[in-house]
C-alpha cells in the first residue's frame, strides 16, 4: 500500500501522480493504457481533492492511498474541503460526460473529473462527501 499525506497545494499533484503511477509500474500491476488511465485519474482526483481544500478558509490535508495487487489498483483520495453540493450527493447522474453538442456544454469549463472517473474505472465510483470533505474511491484492473 502506498499512503500520501500531503498539504493542499498544486504542485504536489504531479508529484502525487508520479509517485502512485511509477508504484503500479514498478510492481507490474499496470500496463500500457490503464498506467496512462491511472495518470489521469490520479491527477483529477488530486486536482479535485486540492481544490476542494482550497476553498475553505484554512486548508486541510489531501490523502491518497494506492493498493496494489493481483486484481490491479484502488485508488482513495480524501480532501478535509466542505464536502460536494447536496445535488451530488442525491439522484444526480454525476457519472455522465456532459453533452457537449449542446451551446452550454461548449462554454463549460470543468466538471469532467467525475465523469471521467467514472468512465474509466472498472468497477463502481464510490463517491462519499460530508461537510467534513470528501473521498473518491475508484479500481482499475489491469
Amino acid at each position: 500500500m502506498i499512503e500520501l499525506d500531503l498539504p493542499a497545494r498544486v504542485d504536489l499533484v504531479a508529484v502525487a501522480r508520479m509517485v502512485i503511477v511509477a508504484a503500479a509500474s514498478c510492481g507490474e500491476v499496470l500496463e500500457g493504457e490503464r498506467l496512462d488511465d491511472l495518470q489521469l485519474l490520479t491527477s483529477e482526483a488530486a486536482t479535485n481533492a486540492v481544490e476542494a481544500n482550497l476553498a475553505t478558509e484554512h486548508p486541510g490535508r489531501v490523502c491518497i492511498e494506492a493498493q496494489l495487487g493481483f486484481e490491479g489498483l484502488t485508488l482513495s483520495v480524501s480532501d478535509q474541503g466542505p464536502g460536494l453540493p447536496a445535488f451530488a450527493n442525491e439522484r444526480r447522474q454525476w457519472h455522465e460526460l456532459p453533452d457537449l453538442q449542446a451551446p452550454e456544454g461548449l462554454l463549460r469549463d470543468g466538471g469532467f473529473g467525475l465523469p471521467l472517473m467514472h468512465l474509466l474505472s472498472s468497477q463502481p465510483v464510490i463517491l462519499l462527501s460530508s461537510d467534513q470533505g470528501t473521498t473518491v474511491k475508484l479500481h482499475l484492473a489491469p
